[in-house]
Parts: structure tokens; sequence; C-alpha cells
């Protein structure tokens, strides 16, 4: 059996698990093929050789002789493994293996054509009927695949009103084929969800649904496999978010009175300076030691400030927002210019550590700079702490130019009094000692 493949090691395929599965069961199906293509030749005789001439007997030889010599499949009947095996069988032997969309690619491109054919099955065809029940079943598979949780749905498109249903079928797996490639293609989603659920609070608590206008940001693959990995993710999830630009309006009435587009093309809207440009480096920055350039998502340049990947700089856009909003509200803060006291060093400290030396937070970490020195860290605790749509943020400043203090933390959280689990993570992060003082 030949596999036609696109990879550059097509070896390395056939080492996985659920892909040995696929091609036996296109193996298993391709004897089920042969034995009743025989069974039926077999059948014609039965009565003149006799019970002791089965159609099991006829098919087995078939089935023997099959592998050694050429054979022609009868046109008057349908030898496809959908023709032999019908929808219903068919469909649940190959979905049984199929967990991504690239192992249906792989799938479909099984070559039984090659000379001399090894069975009297056509080309695997895998027809409207078959391939539709399969990609609406790998959808929610690769959507849960993506680690963003309840943030982004991917609903099933629906078949289009007043056209020829064959010709709506072809159109449905088109959609579907285009979502599920650019999914599976896309790169590391989960480095969005803590981004996104800042945005699920800007939107009031509704998930982000992707349709046919985000997944079509991108006329031809060509173009989205050349963006960034991280920009061409963020292109698709936020094609036409809007953001409450009215001021402290809590209604969702007034943010859809008062809603701008949070992106203008590149272009993102922030809160003070309108929308703005970002630049993304191509190497890593001198700013950020600690952080190791990763071309996915690389250091980012937006208004004079300095980010360490693109994804932080959209976070704090959003953060930006959250604080125009009400939607999140500061419950503690303190400052200090005292040099030599135990809390200036210990902002210190956790403002110069390293996400590495961090991770016993569980949470996400941003960090923003300026050429001056200027520095400000935000550390959010999100769902998966705080519980479905609630969040706190610590956000750690050093030289922060507004109050005249060298060094700043103030903490906003989402959730109610008396804010137990806001001071357990706020506690995690500070020590008893400076967490005392903040609340």
């Amino acid at each position: 059996m030949m596999i036609k493949s696109h990879t550059a090691d097509p070896s390395a395929s056939l080492q996985d698990d659920a892909f040995r599965g696929i091609l036996a069961t296109a193996g298993q199906c391709r004897v089920c093929v042969q034995m009743s293509a025989a069974a039926r030749e077999g059948a014609g005789d039965s009565k003149a050789d006799g019970p002791s001439s089965s159609a099991a007997s006829a098919a087995a030889n078939g089935a023997s002789s099959a592998s050694s010599q050429q054979q022609q499949p009868h046109h008057h009947q349908d030898t496809t493994l959908r023709g032999v095996l019908g929808v219903a069988t068919l469909m649940p032997r190959i979905a049984q293996h199929v967990t991504s969309y690239s192992q249906l690619a792989y799938f479909r491109l099984i070559d039984t054509d090659r000379q001399p054919p090894i069975s009297p099955v056509r080309a695997v065809s895998l027809t409207p009927d078959v391939l539709l029940p399969i990609l609406m079943r790998l959808l929610p598979i690769v959507v849960a695949s993506l680690g963003l949780g309840v943030l982004v749905e991917v609903p099933i498109p629906q078949l289009t009103q007043g056209v020829a249903v064959t010709l709506a079928t072809r159109a449905l797996i088109k959609q579907l084929s285009r979502r599920l490639w650019m999914m599976e293609r896309g790169g590391k989603w989960a480095r969005w969800k803590p981004v996104l659920e800042k945005l699920y609070l800007l939107r009031f608590k509704r998930p982000l649904v992707l349709g046919d206008d985000n997944f079509g940001v991108f006329g031809r693959r060509a173009a989205f496999m050349s963006e960034t990995e991280a920009v061409r993710q963020w292109r698709i999830l936020s094609w036409r978010i809007n953001i409450n630009q009215g001021g402290h309006q809590t209604r969702f009435v007034d943010f859809i009175r008062h809603q701008t587009r949070l992106m203008d093309g590149h272009s993102i809207l922030e809160s003070s300076y309108g929308y703005q440009l970002p630049t993304l480096l191509s190497s890593a920055s001198p700013n950020f030691p600690h952080a190791a350039f990763d071309p996915a998502d690389p250091p980012t340049q937006l208004a004079g400030y300095l980010y360490p990947t693109y994804t932080s700089m959209v976070a704090f856009i959003l953060f930006g927002w959250l604080r125009c909003g009400r939607q999140i509200r500061r419950v503690g803060s303190w400052a200090t210019h005292r040099r030599d006291s135990a809390e200036y060093l210990r902002l210190g400290e956790l403002l110069a550590a390293s996400h590495s030396d961090v991770a016993h937070w569980r949470a996400a970490v941003f960090d923003k700079k300026r050429e001056d020195g200027w520095h400000c860290r935000l550390v959010v605790f999100g769902s998966e702490t705080m519980g479905e749509g609630q969040m706190t943020l610590i956000r750690l400043t050093e030289h922060w130019p507004d109050w005249g203090q060298d060094r700043y933390v103030e903490i906003e959280t989402t959730e109610s009094a008396p804010h137990d689990q806001t001071l357990t993570v706020v506690m995690r992060v500070l020590g008893d000692q400076l967490g005392g003082m903040v609340l």
C-alpha cells in the first residue's frame, strides 16, 4: 500500500497508532469488498454445485486469488467501499480511528490504483454522505484540543437554504474542512486562554463564537501559514470584536450603544492612544533577559512600550479596557519609596523573577517596559483558580510616574467581598508580610 504524503518524513506518520488503525480499517474494508464480490459470483453456481459449494467457500477463493492476479470490477455493481459496506458501516469504521483532520486527509490519500491492483476496489473515495458526518464528529474534538475551554465556540455551519442538497452538502464540507485545517495548523492556541478570559469579562461573560467570517480572514492557505503564529491566531479570534468605548457603562445595552472595533486590520485600539500598529521584533529583546526568543510569539513594540511577546501586548491592551469599565474592581494597593525596606526589596524580586521561577504561582504572567526603566508586571489568576467567570489581577510596577513612587502593587478582582480566594492568591504571590499590607 502506498501513502501519498506532503510531510518531509512520511514514514513517521506510519508509526502513529491511530494512523495504523486507519490503514488496518482500509485493509479490512478491502477484504470485505473482495469477499462480497466473490460471494456474488459464487452464488450463481451454488445450485449446480450443491451445499458443499457454499458462498463462503467461493468468497474465500475469490479473496485469495484477488491478491495474485489482476481483476476488473463488474461495471454493473458498485464495488466502492461505500457501495459494498454502506454508509452506516463505513463511517463508524473510519471514525473510530480518526481523531484529527490530518489523519482524515491521509486516509483520503490512500492509493489503491497502483499496478497491478491489490483489490477490485476503485480508489478510496469518501463520498459526501460518508465524509460529512465524519467532519461533523471531528469538529468538537478539534475545538476541545485547542485548550480554550468554554471561552471559544465553533458551531457546525448550517446547510445553505434554497440550494440543491448536493451543492449545499459540498459547501458545508468545504466550510468544515477549512475550520478543521486552520485550527489544526494554527499552532499553539492555548497561549490565548488568559487573554480570552479578559475578553470574556469585557463581553459580559459571553464566549467567542467563531464562524465563516473568522476563518475567512485569510483568503489563501499560503497567507495563513506565512503569518506569524500568534498574529494569525489573534486575527481569527479577534475578528469583529467590539470594545465598549463609552466610559463606565455596566449594562449590556450601553455596551452595544458605544461599541467600537477592537482591531482595524493589524492595528489595535489602545484605551489611551487610539488605534496603534504593533511592530514585531525579529530577535530577543535585551529588556527581557529571561525571555527566550519565540518566533511564533515574538517581542512586540507598541506606542513606546515594549512587550516580551505579542500575546503580552494584547493582554495589557485588554487590561486597560477592563479598567475603563467596571467589570473588575480594585480592592487593595500599596506603594513604597524606601529602598532599604523589606517590602521594597520583595517587590524588586517579584518584578525581576523569570517566568520559570514563578511557575508555582499557577498564574499567567505578562510584562511591559519602557526604555526609561519603567516596568509593569501583570499576574493573572483566571477561572481555573478563581472559579468560572472570575479573575484576580496583581499589578506590580517599578518607577510609577504618576504617583512618584518607586515601587507599587495593586490588586483588582471580580470576586465579591470578603474576597477569600483573592486573599489566598495574593498571599501566594506577595508573601504574608507584603500581602498583609496590601489587603
